[in-house]
């Protein structure tokens, strides 16, 4: 394919730009959360099947996960579409979800590469396949984890992600593992205040558990997370409580690791309800691998990038970042950092949060994480900054940004089979070199030998 494709993809996408951005307001204004975002995916699989595109909803049982998908022949090109928002994080209504993650610009920037590829697909007769997954609850890391597990990525050439930041490069670093865990004791009640010998505390077994998980953390390595909340600790003080939750998460960069560093954790809970005479349940809720990231797919991303520039700020958009936000923030990345990442055979390196996007890494050749600033430097992720900044003409800038850079890129990938090529050559060898198997950390009870109670006899001295 001709440079010029490049050229038509980025102006297809300016002339829908007013469009584009009144579909991501929308989606702000929605602001569904993890596993409800009915409104939202549905506008999303609704644009695309109205161009065209052949669109499968509720796939992998999941109501709110689509796969819309429109030529023939290879490559198959994957983009991994996302629209959740966060609870509590709205600006229009205290207390109510919100998109402190940007997931609205997120999912409608690949709805717009989608689009614009297809255009320019036709006016060259170009064969190849674009896919746009349309992938819920990527703030539980859950969606891609089950529509991962149910295949749905298994025939794809490559997959393609942004994500919303403070900084614009495209990086080719990774995220960190994780195991999401709920541990449930069960005790016996007793009234607290007169017959306390009667009962059995789930809640000391919680506490007792939390505080092994406590003492655990001189032994983590530094680039290991455990985090967790009692869900659950007890009805009322006088009443010994016969039931407690505990929801864990365990991260780690390397999945041998967070492997072990689980188990250590379920030994945890064990040795509490042993203490306390309580028993225990254990339940993954799910769990998503660490970015496999592909620097071959991360250097074309880059190209594209920087062939395009960063987004620029006008004196009225910099005003408002200066003076309605919860604070005074000076700078704007308005510039490209250099791309940089983890190397085969070399140190990992990446960021210590976790995405389900990891998932995907592990099945096909992936790029590192596009950031694309949306938001000031210093401004937090998951937060009413962000949330307010993802409805803005900044945000929208960094949008359009995001969709001209996926484009251009697919018309690469369609074009230069060289690409593709190399991209599954380095994938398979980072693969050998970290000597780890893909195997989705989908939900489950996990079984553990029950304690009985019954010691073994000690004889008596003859």
């Amino acid at each position: 394919m001709p440079l010029k494709p490049k050229e038509e993809v980025i102006e297809y996408i300016d002339n829908k730009k007013d469009w584009l951005i009144n579909v991501s307001k929308t989606i702000w204004e929605y602001a569904e959360v993890a596993l409800n975002e009915h409104k939202s995916s549905k506008l999303l699989a609704d644009v695309l099947e109205k161009e065209g595109f052949k669109v499968q909803i509720g796939v992998a049982d999941l109501p709110t996960a689509f796969v819309a998908s429109w030529g023939n022949g290879r490559p198959t090109i994957g983009y991994l579409a996302e629209y959740d928002a966060l609870p509590g994080l709205s600006t229009v209504k205290k207390g109510s979800p919100g998109h402190g993650c940007g997931h609205n610009l997120l999912g409608t920037s690949f709805v717009a590469a989608a689009l614009a590829t297809k255009n320019t697909m036709q006016k060259h007769n170009v064969k190849g396949e674009i896919r746009v997954y349309g992938c819920p609850a990527e703030e539980t890391l859950y969606g891609k984890v089950v529509m991962a597990a149910k295949g749905l990525f298994d025939d794809l050439d490559a997959a393609l992600q942004w994500h919303p930041g403070s900084k614009t490069t495209s990086a080719y670093d990774s995220f960190n593992g994780l195991d999401n865990k709920t541990y449930r004791f069960y005790g016996k009640a007793a009234h607290a205040g007169s017959i306390p010998w009667e009962g059995k505390s789930a809640l000391d077994a919680v506490q007792l558990f939390n505080l092994g998980i406590e003492f655990m953390r001189e032994h983590m390595r530094q680039t290991e997370r455990i985090h967790y909340v009692i869900k659950s600790g007890g009805e009322a003080p006088n009443i010994v409580p016969d039931y407690s939750e505990v929801w864990v998460f365990v991260r780690s960069p390397d999945m041998n690791h967070l492997m072990e560093l689980s188990r250590r954790v379920d030994l945890c809970s064990i040795a509490a309800s042993l203490a306390t005479g309580t028993t225990c349940k254990i339940e993954r809720n799910i769990g998503c691998y660490l970015i496999l990231p592909n620097k071959t797919l991360s250097l074309i991303v880059d190209e594209n990038l920087k062939m395009l520039g960063p987004i620029k700020l006008t004196d009225k958009e910099m005003e408002f970042i200066r003076t309605q936000l919860s604070k005074v923030y000076e700078k704007f990345p308005e510039e490209i950092l250099p791309t940089k990442g983890w190397e085969i055979g070399g140190d990992w390196i990446g960021e210590t949060g976790s995405t389900d996007v990891g998932d995907v890494s592990w099945i096909v050749p992936t790029n590192g994480t596009l950031w694309i600033g949306t938001f000031p430097s210093g401004a937090a992720f998951h937060s009413l900054d962000t949330a307010k900044m993802s409805n803005t003409s900044i945000g929208y800038k960094g949008m359009i940004l995001a969709a001209k850079t996926l484009a251009c890129t697919t018309v690469d990938l369609l074009s230069r089979p060289e690409i593709i090529k190399e991209s599954w050559k380095e994938f398979k060898k980072r693969k050998e070199v970290l000597r780890e198997d893909y195997k989705p950390l989908t939900p489950a009870e996990l079984k553990y030998p029950e304690y009985t109670g019954k010691a073994k006899t000690i004889p008596k001295n003859q």
